[in-house]
Protein backbone atom coordinates (compact mmCIF):
# COMPACT_ATOMS: atom_id res chain seq x y z
CA UNK A 1 0.00 0.00 0.00
CA UNK A 2 2.98 2.73 0.64
CA UNK A 3 4.45 2.02 -2.40
CA UNK A 4 0.76 2.54 -4.08
CA UNK A 5 0.42 5.58 -2.17
CA UNK A 6 4.24 6.78 -3.15
CA UNK A 7 2.56 6.58 -6.99
CA UNK A 8 -0.19 8.78 -6.07
CA UNK A 9 2.11 11.26 -4.18
CA UNK A 10 4.45 11.70 -7.17
CA UNK A 11 1.29 12.74 -8.75
CA UNK A 12 -0.14 15.35 -6.39
CA UNK A 13 4.07 16.56 -5.44
CA UNK A 14 5.70 16.86 -8.85
CA UNK A 15 4.90 19.90 -10.57
CA UNK A 16 5.20 18.65 -13.78
CA UNK A 17 2.08 16.74 -15.81
CA UNK A 18 2.17 13.10 -15.50
CA UNK A 19 2.64 12.04 -18.84
CA UNK A 20 5.70 13.78 -18.91
CA UNK A 21 7.11 11.68 -15.58
CA UNK A 22 9.20 8.41 -16.08
CA UNK A 23 9.28 5.97 -13.12
CA UNK A 24 11.48 3.58 -11.85
CA UNK A 25 12.00 1.51 -8.66
CA UNK A 26 14.09 -1.18 -7.09
CA UNK A 27 13.16 -3.07 -4.52
CA UNK A 28 14.80 -5.60 -1.78
CA UNK A 29 14.15 -9.00 -2.28
CA UNK A 30 12.29 -8.94 1.59
CA UNK A 31 10.39 -5.90 0.00
CA UNK A 32 11.58 -4.27 3.26
CA UNK A 33 13.31 -1.62 1.34
CA UNK A 34 12.65 0.29 -1.97
CA UNK A 35 13.95 2.85 -4.29
CA UNK A 36 12.21 5.31 -6.74
CA UNK A 37 12.42 7.48 -9.17
CA UNK A 38 10.61 10.11 -11.03
CA UNK A 39 11.84 12.51 -13.85
CA UNK A 40 10.58 14.26 -16.50
CA UNK A 41 14.56 14.86 -18.04
CA UNK A 42 14.83 12.97 -21.28
CA UNK A 43 17.27 9.84 -21.93
CA UNK A 44 21.11 11.42 -22.37
CA UNK A 45 24.41 10.67 -21.55
CA UNK A 46 24.66 14.69 -19.77
CA UNK A 47 21.89 13.53 -17.68
CA UNK A 48 22.27 11.41 -14.26
CA UNK A 49 20.13 7.70 -14.73
CA UNK A 50 17.08 7.93 -12.63
CA UNK A 51 18.38 4.14 -11.10
CA UNK A 52 21.76 2.85 -11.27
CA UNK A 53 22.24 -0.50 -9.54
CA UNK A 54 25.97 -2.39 -8.92
CA UNK A 55 27.45 -4.39 -6.51
CA UNK A 56 23.99 -5.27 -4.68
CA UNK A 57 23.67 -1.26 -4.26
CA UNK A 58 21.08 0.70 -6.14
CA UNK A 59 21.88 4.69 -6.42
CA UNK A 60 20.09 7.57 -7.52
CA UNK A 61 20.24 11.42 -7.22
CA UNK A 62 19.36 14.88 -7.90
CA UNK A 63 21.39 17.24 -9.82
CA UNK A 64 24.82 17.05 -10.95
CA UNK A 65 28.37 15.51 -10.42
CA UNK A 66 31.29 16.89 -10.95
CA UNK A 67 32.41 13.60 -12.46
CA UNK A 68 29.86 11.66 -12.70
CA UNK A 69 31.24 7.99 -14.21
CA UNK A 70 33.80 8.07 -11.47
CA UNK A 71 31.77 9.44 -9.02
CA UNK A 72 28.33 7.23 -9.59
CA UNK A 73 30.74 4.42 -8.75
CA UNK A 74 32.23 6.41 -5.59
CA UNK A 75 28.75 6.72 -4.20
CA UNK A 76 28.14 2.84 -4.98
CA UNK A 77 31.40 1.04 -3.65
CA UNK A 78 32.21 3.34 -0.11
CA UNK A 79 31.20 2.11 2.95
CA UNK A 80 30.54 4.88 3.84
CA UNK A 81 28.23 7.66 1.81
CA UNK A 82 28.75 10.61 3.69
CA UNK A 83 32.51 10.16 3.56
CA UNK A 84 32.09 9.61 -0.39
CA UNK A 85 29.64 12.63 -0.82
CA UNK A 86 31.52 14.73 1.29
CA UNK A 87 34.87 14.99 -1.38
CA UNK A 88 32.83 14.77 -4.34
CA UNK A 89 32.57 18.32 -7.19
CA UNK A 90 28.69 19.30 -7.95
CA UNK A 91 25.53 20.01 -7.05
CA UNK A 92 23.57 17.19 -5.77
CA UNK A 93 21.82 15.32 -3.00
CA UNK A 94 22.47 10.95 -2.92
CA UNK A 95 19.99 7.93 -2.31
CA UNK A 96 21.51 4.95 -1.85
CA UNK A 97 19.98 1.48 -0.75
CA UNK A 98 20.88 -2.35 -0.80
CA UNK A 99 19.16 -5.37 0.85
CA UNK A 100 19.13 -3.90 4.91
CA UNK A 101 19.46 -0.20 5.05
CA UNK A 102 18.27 3.42 3.06
CA UNK A 103 20.62 6.51 2.83
CA UNK A 104 20.64 10.15 2.29
CA UNK A 105 23.07 12.58 1.86
CA UNK A 106 23.44 16.20 0.79
CA UNK A 107 25.81 18.31 -0.13
CA UNK A 108 27.49 21.50 2.18
CA UNK A 109 25.16 24.14 0.01
CA UNK A 110 22.50 21.64 0.24
CA UNK A 111 20.52 23.30 -2.79
CA UNK A 112 19.04 20.02 -3.94
CA UNK A 113 17.20 18.87 -0.57
CA UNK A 114 16.50 15.84 1.27
CA UNK A 115 13.34 15.67 3.54
CA UNK A 116 12.49 12.81 5.86
CA UNK A 117 9.80 11.46 8.40
CA UNK A 118 8.92 8.66 10.14
CA UNK A 119 6.06 7.22 10.89
CA UNK A 120 4.15 4.09 11.29
CA UNK A 121 6.92 2.31 11.44
CA UNK A 122 7.84 3.47 7.59
CA UNK A 123 11.40 5.67 7.25
CA UNK A 124 10.91 7.95 4.21
CA UNK A 125 13.64 9.94 2.66
CA UNK A 126 12.88 12.19 -1.00
CA UNK A 127 13.79 15.47 -2.70
CA UNK A 128 10.01 16.73 -1.89
CA UNK A 129 8.86 17.49 1.20
CA UNK A 130 5.21 16.68 0.09
CA UNK A 131 5.92 13.17 -1.35
CA UNK A 132 7.95 12.56 1.23
CA UNK A 133 4.34 13.61 3.77
CA UNK A 134 2.09 11.70 2.20
CA UNK A 135 3.90 8.67 1.81
CA UNK A 136 4.45 8.79 5.64
CA UNK A 137 0.77 9.52 6.22
CA UNK A 138 -0.39 6.81 4.56
CA UNK A 139 1.61 4.78 6.55
CA UNK A 140 -0.14 5.79 9.40
CA UNK A 141 -3.88 6.52 7.74
CA UNK A 142 -3.99 3.51 5.49
CA UNK A 143 -4.95 5.65 2.71
CA UNK A 144 -3.32 5.68 -0.90
CA UNK A 145 -4.14 9.71 -1.12
CA UNK A 146 -4.26 11.00 2.68
CA UNK A 147 -5.13 14.56 3.49
CA UNK A 148 -2.30 16.87 3.84
CA UNK A 149 -1.38 17.83 8.12
CA UNK A 150 0.59 21.18 8.08
CA UNK A 151 2.34 22.17 11.01
CA UNK A 152 1.13 25.27 11.28
CA UNK A 153 3.45 26.97 14.11
CA UNK A 154 6.29 25.95 12.20
CA UNK A 155 5.56 28.50 9.62
CA UNK A 156 6.12 31.45 11.51
CA UNK A 157 9.11 32.16 9.34
CA UNK A 158 7.47 31.97 6.34
CA UNK A 159 5.66 34.99 8.06
CA UNK A 160 9.00 36.78 8.62
CA UNK A 161 11.04 36.50 5.63
CA UNK A 162 8.91 34.16 3.21
CA UNK A 163 11.38 31.03 3.55
CA UNK A 164 12.03 29.39 6.48
CA UNK A 165 15.35 29.71 8.68
CA UNK A 166 15.41 26.28 10.02
CA UNK A 167 15.31 23.03 8.89
CA UNK A 168 11.50 22.47 9.52
CA UNK A 169 9.10 22.11 6.66
CA UNK A 170 5.01 22.99 6.42
CA UNK A 171 4.57 19.05 7.05
CA UNK A 172 4.06 17.49 10.05
CA UNK A 173 6.68 15.31 10.78
CA UNK A 174 8.91 16.27 7.83
CA UNK A 175 12.40 18.46 8.20
CA UNK A 176 15.23 18.89 5.82
CA UNK A 177 18.24 17.37 6.00
CA UNK A 178 21.06 19.67 7.47
CA UNK A 179 23.76 20.98 5.35
CA UNK A 180 26.71 18.20 4.85
CA UNK A 181 24.87 15.54 6.73
CA UNK A 182 23.70 11.59 5.83
CA UNK A 183 20.98 10.13 7.32
CA UNK A 184 20.97 6.06 7.57
CA UNK A 185 18.10 3.46 8.40
CA UNK A 186 18.97 0.23 8.90
CA UNK A 187 16.04 -2.67 9.24
CA UNK A 188 14.32 -2.38 11.97
CA UNK A 189 16.55 0.57 13.51
CA UNK A 190 16.02 4.72 14.26
CA UNK A 191 17.27 7.10 11.62
CA UNK A 192 20.84 8.47 12.31
CA UNK A 193 22.46 11.40 11.15
CA UNK A 194 25.80 12.19 10.55
CA UNK A 195 27.36 15.58 9.69
CA UNK A 196 30.64 16.45 8.10
CA UNK A 197 32.45 19.46 10.08
CA UNK A 198 32.98 22.16 8.47
CA UNK A 199 36.46 23.46 7.23
CA UNK A 200 38.97 25.15 9.01
CA UNK A 201 39.30 29.02 8.93
CA UNK A 202 42.52 30.14 8.43
CA UNK A 203 43.84 33.98 9.47
CA UNK A 204 43.32 36.31 6.39
CA UNK A 205 46.47 36.80 4.52
CA UNK A 206 48.49 39.73 4.73
CA UNK A 207 49.58 41.17 1.43
CA UNK A 208 48.56 41.10 -2.32
CA UNK A 209 51.18 37.45 -2.88
CA UNK A 210 49.73 35.74 0.27
CA UNK A 211 46.22 36.81 -0.82
CA UNK A 212 46.62 35.53 -4.70
CA UNK A 213 47.77 32.51 -3.36
CA UNK A 214 45.10 31.82 -0.76
CA UNK A 215 42.78 32.49 -3.52
CA UNK A 216 44.38 30.30 -5.95
CA UNK A 217 42.84 26.90 -4.46
CA UNK A 218 39.55 28.83 -4.93
CA UNK A 219 40.30 29.75 -8.30
CA UNK A 220 41.19 26.00 -9.27
CA UNK A 221 38.12 24.86 -7.43
CA UNK A 222 35.96 26.82 -9.50
CA UNK A 223 37.42 25.96 -12.72
CA UNK A 224 37.07 22.17 -11.78
CA UNK A 225 33.27 23.08 -10.80
CA UNK A 226 32.84 24.77 -14.55
CA UNK A 227 33.51 21.38 -16.18
CA UNK A 228 30.56 19.63 -16.30
CA UNK A 229 29.18 22.96 -19.06
CA UNK A 230 32.04 21.76 -21.10
CA UNK A 231 30.43 18.60 -21.76
CA UNK A 232 27.78 20.29 -24.11
CA UNK A 233 27.79 20.38 -27.80
CA UNK A 234 26.49 24.06 -27.39
CA UNK A 235 27.80 27.27 -25.86
CA UNK A 236 26.38 28.02 -22.45
CA UNK A 237 24.02 30.86 -22.07
CA UNK A 238 25.44 33.52 -18.73
CA UNK A 239 22.55 35.49 -17.30
CA UNK A 240 25.32 38.68 -16.99
CA UNK A 241 24.22 41.17 -15.20
CA UNK A 242 27.95 43.18 -15.08
CA UNK A 243 27.90 42.50 -11.34
CA UNK A 244 30.32 41.43 -8.92
CA UNK A 245 29.08 37.70 -9.39
CA UNK A 246 28.27 37.14 -12.54
CA UNK A 247 31.55 38.88 -13.61
CA UNK A 248 33.40 36.00 -11.47
CA UNK A 249 31.50 33.47 -13.00
CA UNK A 250 32.32 34.95 -16.70
CA UNK A 251 36.06 34.94 -15.81
CA UNK A 252 35.64 31.10 -14.54
CA UNK A 253 33.99 29.95 -18.14
CA UNK A 254 36.82 31.72 -19.86
CA UNK A 255 39.57 30.12 -17.82
CA UNK A 256 37.91 26.54 -17.54
CA UNK A 257 37.57 27.22 -21.58
CA UNK A 258 33.63 26.78 -21.52
CA UNK A 259 32.05 28.05 -24.82
CA UNK A 260 29.43 30.75 -24.05
CA UNK A 261 26.87 33.54 -24.97
CA UNK A 262 25.87 36.25 -22.59
CA UNK A 263 22.23 38.02 -21.99
CA UNK A 264 21.84 41.06 -20.03
CA UNK A 265 18.12 42.51 -19.59
CA UNK A 266 17.98 46.32 -18.50
CA UNK A 267 17.08 49.60 -19.96
CA UNK A 268 19.74 50.78 -22.62
CA UNK A 269 21.48 53.23 -20.08
CA UNK A 270 21.48 50.35 -16.98
CA UNK A 271 24.53 50.30 -15.21
CA UNK A 272 23.50 46.08 -15.77
CA UNK A 273 23.43 46.49 -19.44
CA UNK A 274 26.54 48.89 -19.50
CA UNK A 275 28.64 47.11 -17.65
CA UNK A 276 27.78 44.04 -18.99
CA UNK A 277 28.32 44.68 -23.08
CA UNK A 278 32.15 46.27 -21.86
CA UNK A 279 32.68 42.56 -20.04
CA UNK A 280 31.43 40.96 -22.99
CA UNK A 281 33.39 43.36 -25.31
CA UNK A 282 36.76 42.15 -23.58
CA UNK A 283 35.97 38.59 -23.56
CA UNK A 284 34.99 38.58 -27.04
CA UNK A 285 31.49 36.64 -26.60
CA UNK A 286 28.85 36.88 -28.26
CA UNK A 287 26.16 39.32 -26.16
CA UNK A 288 22.31 39.60 -26.50
CA UNK A 289 20.89 42.61 -24.89
CA UNK A 290 17.08 42.25 -23.81
CA UNK A 291 15.77 46.01 -23.76
CA UNK A 292 13.48 46.88 -21.48
CA UNK A 293 10.42 48.33 -23.30
CA UNK A 294 9.01 51.38 -21.43
CA UNK A 295 5.72 53.49 -22.55
CA UNK A 296 5.54 56.72 -21.65
CA UNK A 297 2.03 56.94 -21.68
CA UNK A 298 1.05 53.65 -19.51
CA UNK A 299 -1.14 54.27 -16.87
CA UNK A 300 -1.80 50.79 -15.75
CA UNK A 301 -0.09 46.76 -15.75
CA UNK A 302 -2.28 44.14 -16.12
CA UNK A 303 -0.66 40.85 -13.96
CA UNK A 304 -2.18 37.25 -13.37
CA UNK A 305 -4.69 36.97 -10.40
CA UNK A 306 -2.89 37.01 -7.13
CA UNK A 307 -4.30 33.17 -6.27
CA UNK A 308 -2.89 31.91 -9.21
CA UNK A 309 0.86 33.51 -7.98
CA UNK A 310 0.27 32.07 -4.68
CA UNK A 311 -1.24 28.59 -6.39
CA UNK A 312 1.93 28.28 -8.70
CA UNK A 313 4.49 28.93 -6.20
CA UNK A 314 2.97 26.48 -3.28
CA UNK A 315 3.04 23.47 -6.12
CA UNK A 316 6.21 24.27 -7.06
CA UNK A 317 7.76 25.23 -3.85
CA UNK A 318 6.19 23.10 -1.32
CA UNK A 319 4.65 25.91 1.17
CA UNK A 320 8.86 27.44 1.22
CA UNK A 321 8.36 30.30 -0.89
CA UNK A 322 6.49 33.36 -0.37
CA UNK A 323 4.29 33.92 -3.82
CA UNK A 324 6.22 38.09 -3.30
CA UNK A 325 8.34 35.83 -5.77
CA UNK A 326 8.41 34.13 -8.56
CA UNK A 327 9.72 30.70 -10.36
CA UNK A 328 9.22 29.22 -13.72
CA UNK A 329 6.51 27.09 -14.27
CA UNK A 330 7.00 23.83 -16.17
CA UNK A 331 7.93 23.94 -19.77
CA UNK A 332 9.08 20.83 -22.26
CA UNK A 333 12.42 19.87 -21.58
CA UNK A 334 15.38 21.48 -23.51
CA UNK A 335 19.16 20.52 -23.33
CA UNK A 336 20.78 23.80 -23.97
CA UNK A 337 22.86 24.55 -20.68
CA UNK A 338 22.43 27.83 -18.17
CA UNK A 339 24.40 29.35 -15.70
CA UNK A 340 24.20 32.85 -13.62
CA UNK A 341 26.07 34.55 -10.88
CA UNK A 342 23.36 32.73 -7.90
CA UNK A 343 25.02 31.93 -5.20
CA UNK A 344 27.89 34.10 -5.69
CA UNK A 345 27.09 35.97 -2.23
CA UNK A 346 28.94 32.64 -0.68
CA UNK A 347 32.28 34.22 -1.79
CA UNK A 348 31.25 37.39 -0.56
CA UNK A 349 30.47 36.35 3.60
CA UNK A 350 27.15 35.80 2.85
CA UNK A 351 25.01 37.72 5.20
CA UNK A 352 28.11 39.72 6.10
CA UNK A 353 28.14 41.29 2.75
CA UNK A 354 25.28 43.76 3.79
CA UNK A 355 26.30 44.24 7.49
CA UNK A 356 27.53 47.76 7.77
CA UNK A 357 27.99 47.55 11.49
CA UNK A 358 30.53 45.04 12.31
CA UNK A 359 30.34 45.58 15.67
CA UNK A 360 29.86 43.13 18.19
CA UNK A 361 26.48 44.05 19.36
CA UNK A 362 25.47 44.78 15.44
CA UNK A 363 26.57 41.16 14.53
CA UNK A 364 24.24 40.02 17.35
CA UNK A 365 21.60 41.90 16.51
CA UNK A 366 21.57 40.54 12.86
CA UNK A 367 21.18 37.58 14.30
CA UNK A 368 17.85 38.46 16.00
CA UNK A 369 17.06 39.93 12.99
CA UNK A 370 17.21 36.50 10.58
CA UNK A 371 15.28 34.48 13.54
CA UNK A 372 12.81 37.61 14.96
CA UNK A 373 12.07 40.16 12.02
CA UNK A 374 8.33 41.25 11.90
CA UNK A 375 7.64 39.84 15.30
CA UNK A 376 4.65 42.25 15.32
CA UNK A 377 2.88 40.37 12.63
CA UNK A 378 2.89 36.97 14.86
CA UNK A 379 1.27 35.15 17.80
CA UNK A 380 3.42 35.18 21.30
CA UNK A 381 2.86 31.64 20.65
CA UNK A 382 4.86 31.79 17.04
CA UNK A 383 7.27 34.33 18.40
CA UNK A 384 8.20 31.71 21.41
CA UNK A 385 9.28 29.51 18.27
CA UNK A 386 11.26 31.57 17.03
CA UNK A 387 13.25 32.50 20.21
CA UNK A 388 14.15 29.11 20.67
CA UNK A 389 15.48 28.89 16.88
CA UNK A 390 17.34 31.99 17.81
CA UNK A 391 18.92 30.42 21.43
CA UNK A 392 20.64 28.16 18.98
CA UNK A 393 22.27 30.55 17.40
CA UNK A 394 22.85 33.48 19.38
CA UNK A 395 25.20 31.58 21.66
CA UNK A 396 27.63 31.24 18.75
CA UNK A 397 27.45 34.40 17.49
CA UNK A 398 28.93 35.84 20.59
CA UNK A 399 32.27 34.02 19.83
CA UNK A 400 32.14 34.53 15.92
CA UNK A 401 29.54 37.22 14.91
CA UNK A 402 30.73 37.26 11.61
CA UNK A 403 31.59 33.66 10.99
CA UNK A 404 27.24 32.68 12.04
CA UNK A 405 26.02 35.42 9.54
CA UNK A 406 28.24 33.51 7.06
CA UNK A 407 26.79 30.08 7.99
CA UNK A 408 23.21 31.28 8.25
CA UNK A 409 23.09 32.58 4.69
CA UNK A 410 24.74 29.51 3.37
CA UNK A 411 22.27 26.98 5.37
CA UNK A 412 19.16 28.72 4.86
CA UNK A 413 18.80 31.48 2.67
CA UNK A 414 20.59 29.42 0.19
CA UNK A 415 19.82 25.64 1.71
CA UNK A 416 16.36 26.99 2.04
CA UNK A 417 15.05 29.86 0.25
CA UNK A 418 17.16 29.07 -3.32
CA UNK A 419 15.94 25.67 -3.32
CA UNK A 420 12.66 26.71 -4.50
CA UNK A 421 13.89 28.94 -7.90
CA UNK A 422 16.19 25.92 -7.91
CA UNK A 423 14.07 22.82 -8.62
CA UNK A 424 11.60 25.65 -10.97
CA UNK A 425 14.72 25.53 -13.17
CA UNK A 426 16.01 22.37 -12.75
CA UNK A 427 12.17 20.91 -14.37
CA UNK A 428 12.65 22.77 -17.71
CA UNK A 429 16.34 22.21 -18.45
CA UNK A 430 20.23 21.81 -17.37
CA UNK A 431 21.11 25.09 -14.98
CA UNK A 432 25.00 24.57 -13.51
CA UNK A 433 25.53 26.51 -10.14
CA UNK A 434 29.53 26.20 -9.64
CA UNK A 435 29.36 28.76 -7.00
CA UNK A 436 27.25 26.00 -5.12
CA UNK A 437 29.83 23.35 -5.66
CA UNK A 438 30.23 20.87 -3.12
CA UNK A 439 33.88 21.77 -3.02
CA UNK A 440 33.97 25.19 -4.47
CA UNK A 441 31.61 25.69 -0.90
CA UNK A 442 34.17 24.33 1.23
CA UNK A 443 37.19 25.67 -0.33
CA UNK A 444 35.01 29.46 -0.12
CA UNK A 445 34.61 28.72 4.26
CA UNK A 446 37.89 28.08 4.88
CA UNK A 447 38.67 31.60 3.90
CA UNK A 448 37.59 34.01 6.83
CA UNK A 449 34.21 35.59 6.46
CA UNK A 450 35.42 39.12 7.02
CA UNK A 451 38.04 39.35 4.02
CA UNK A 452 35.63 37.47 1.74
CA UNK A 453 33.44 40.23 2.91
CA UNK A 454 35.62 42.96 1.94
CA UNK A 455 35.48 41.82 -1.77
CA UNK A 456 39.23 41.25 -2.32
CA UNK A 457 38.74 37.61 -2.82
CA UNK A 458 36.66 37.92 -6.10
CA UNK A 459 38.36 40.61 -7.20
CA UNK A 460 41.46 38.32 -7.06
CA UNK A 461 39.52 35.86 -8.75
CA UNK A 462 38.93 37.83 -11.58
CA UNK A 463 42.52 38.85 -11.72
CA UNK A 464 43.62 35.38 -11.85
CA UNK A 465 40.98 33.98 -14.10
CA UNK A 466 40.22 36.84 -16.51
CA UNK A 467 43.07 39.36 -16.33
CA UNK A 468 41.21 41.55 -19.28
CA UNK A 469 38.08 42.28 -16.87
CA UNK A 470 39.70 42.72 -13.75
CA UNK A 471 39.58 46.84 -14.24
CA UNK A 472 36.49 47.18 -15.31
CA UNK A 473 34.83 48.60 -11.89
CA UNK A 474 31.88 47.69 -9.98
CA UNK A 475 29.08 49.67 -10.56
CA UNK A 476 28.60 53.12 -8.79
CA UNK A 477 31.37 52.21 -6.13
CA UNK A 478 35.26 50.97 -5.41
CA UNK A 479 36.05 47.62 -4.64
CA UNK A 480 35.68 47.79 -0.81
CA UNK A 481 39.22 46.60 -0.25
CA UNK A 482 40.88 49.62 -2.21
CA UNK A 483 37.62 52.09 -0.90
CA UNK A 484 39.89 54.09 1.08
CA UNK A 485 43.10 54.24 -1.40
CA UNK A 486 43.80 57.01 -3.78
CA UNK A 487 41.67 56.96 -6.59
CA UNK A 488 43.81 56.08 -9.83
CA UNK A 489 43.46 58.36 -12.81
CA UNK A 490 42.76 55.65 -15.44
CA UNK A 491 40.06 55.01 -13.15
CA UNK A 492 38.36 57.79 -13.64
CA UNK A 493 36.99 57.31 -17.22
CA UNK A 494 35.40 53.97 -16.68
CA UNK A 495 33.72 55.97 -13.35
CA UNK A 496 32.51 58.41 -15.87
CA UNK A 497 30.98 55.47 -18.65
CA UNK A 498 29.48 53.53 -15.75
CA UNK A 499 26.81 56.55 -14.59
CA UNK A 500 23.57 55.41 -15.17
CA UNK A 501 20.50 57.63 -16.77
CA UNK A 502 18.12 57.26 -15.29
CA UNK A 503 15.22 56.08 -17.73
CA UNK A 504 11.86 58.46 -18.55
CA UNK A 505 9.44 56.07 -18.65
CA UNK A 506 6.78 56.06 -15.59
CA UNK A 507 6.85 52.71 -15.18
CA UNK A 508 10.97 52.04 -14.60
CA UNK A 509 11.02 51.29 -11.01
CA UNK A 510 7.21 50.57 -10.72
CA UNK A 511 7.18 47.54 -8.70
CA UNK A 512 3.22 46.40 -8.61
CA UNK A 513 3.56 44.27 -5.82
CA UNK A 514 4.80 46.56 -3.38
CA UNK A 515 2.41 49.33 -5.28
CA UNK A 516 -1.22 48.76 -5.78
CA UNK A 517 -4.96 50.07 -5.62
CA UNK A 518 -7.81 49.32 -3.18
CA UNK A 519 -9.34 46.78 -5.79
CA UNK A 520 -5.96 44.51 -5.54
CA UNK A 521 -5.82 45.02 -1.61
CA UNK A 522 -9.43 44.00 -1.59
CA UNK A 523 -8.25 40.47 -3.48
CA UNK A 524 -5.41 39.84 -0.95
CA UNK A 525 -7.60 40.92 1.97
CA UNK A 526 -10.44 38.88 1.13
CA UNK A 527 -8.56 35.55 1.06
CA UNK A 528 -6.74 36.11 4.40
CA UNK A 529 -9.67 37.20 6.52
CA UNK A 530 -11.55 34.46 4.89
CA UNK A 531 -8.86 31.81 5.67
CA UNK A 532 -8.94 28.87 8.37
CA UNK A 533 -8.28 30.21 11.81
CA UNK A 534 -5.01 28.36 11.91
CA UNK A 535 -3.58 31.25 10.43
CA UNK A 536 -3.59 33.25 13.37
CA UNK A 537 -2.46 31.06 15.69
CA UNK A 538 0.62 32.40 13.76
CA UNK A 539 -0.33 35.52 12.76
CA UNK A 540 -1.72 38.19 14.84
CA UNK A 541 -4.90 39.01 13.92
CA UNK A 542 -5.27 42.25 15.04
CA UNK A 543 -2.27 43.32 13.19
CA UNK A 544 -3.22 41.37 10.20
CA UNK A 545 -6.25 43.73 10.30
CA UNK A 546 -4.66 46.61 10.40
CA UNK A 547 -2.20 45.74 7.81
CA UNK A 548 -4.94 44.59 5.38
CA UNK A 549 -7.41 47.77 5.62
CA UNK A 550 -5.32 50.09 3.56
CA UNK A 551 -2.27 49.74 1.08
CA UNK A 552 0.59 49.42 3.51
CA UNK A 553 3.06 51.75 3.22
CA UNK A 554 5.68 49.61 4.97
CA UNK A 555 6.02 45.51 5.55
CA UNK A 556 5.09 45.31 1.93
CA UNK A 557 6.62 41.92 1.59
CA UNK A 558 4.44 40.93 4.80
CA UNK A 559 0.94 40.92 2.65
CA UNK A 560 2.83 38.65 0.48
CA UNK A 561 3.29 36.20 2.93
CA UNK A 562 0.70 36.11 4.83
CA UNK A 563 -1.46 36.08 1.62
CA UNK A 564 0.67 32.68 0.95
CA UNK A 565 -0.06 30.94 3.77
CA UNK A 566 -3.78 32.38 3.84
CA UNK A 567 -3.93 30.23 0.23
CA UNK A 568 -2.21 27.38 2.11
CA UNK A 569 -3.96 26.63 4.52
CA UNK A 570 -7.35 26.76 2.43
CA UNK A 571 -6.11 23.34 1.07
CA UNK A 572 -7.11 25.20 -2.64
CA UNK A 573 -3.55 24.24 -4.05
CA UNK A 574 -4.20 21.07 -4.16
CA UNK A 575 -7.48 20.93 -6.28
CA UNK A 576 -7.49 21.66 -10.07
CA UNK A 577 -6.20 25.22 -11.00
CA UNK A 578 -8.90 27.82 -11.57
CA UNK A 579 -9.53 29.90 -14.44
CA UNK A 580 -9.50 33.49 -13.39
CA UNK A 581 -9.26 36.75 -14.89
CA UNK A 582 -6.00 38.89 -15.05
CA UNK A 583 -6.19 42.30 -12.47
CA UNK A 584 -5.00 45.61 -13.90
CA UNK A 585 -3.07 47.87 -11.67
CA UNK A 586 -2.81 51.19 -12.31
CA UNK A 587 0.61 53.07 -12.08
CA UNK A 588 0.58 55.70 -10.02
Amino acid sequence: MVLEAAEAAAVDSIPVPPEHLESGRWISGDGGVALLSWSNEPRHELLPRPLIEHGGRVLGYCGYLGEPEDDERKLLDSDRLGDAAESLGGCFSVFRADEREVQAATSIARVCPVYHAEAGGVFVAGSRALLVHLVARAAVTNMVRPPVDLDTMALQPMVRHGFFTNDETPFAGVRALPAASTITVRSGGRPDIVTAPLPEVLPAPTGARAARERVGRLGEALIKAAAPLARHDEPVNLALSGGRDSRVMASILRAAKVPMTATTHGFADDPDVILGTEIARRLGIEHKVTQTVTAENQTSVDVAHPFLRAYDIIRTCEGMTSAYERVNNWAPYTLTPKTSGSGGETLRGGFLYDQKDQSPAGLRKRVESIFKSGSAFLTPEANARAAELHGEWAERAENDGAGVLDLLYLFYRSGRWIVGSHTATLMNGPYYHPFFDNRVVREALALPATWRANEEVVFRLIETLAPEIAQVPPEGKRWRFEANSPRRLREWPAWRRRAAVLPVGRTSGFNWRKSYDENFLAILRDQVMNAPPELFDIVDERRAKEHFATVPKGWANQTWHIYTLAVLLSGEWRDARPDLPDVTIPIP
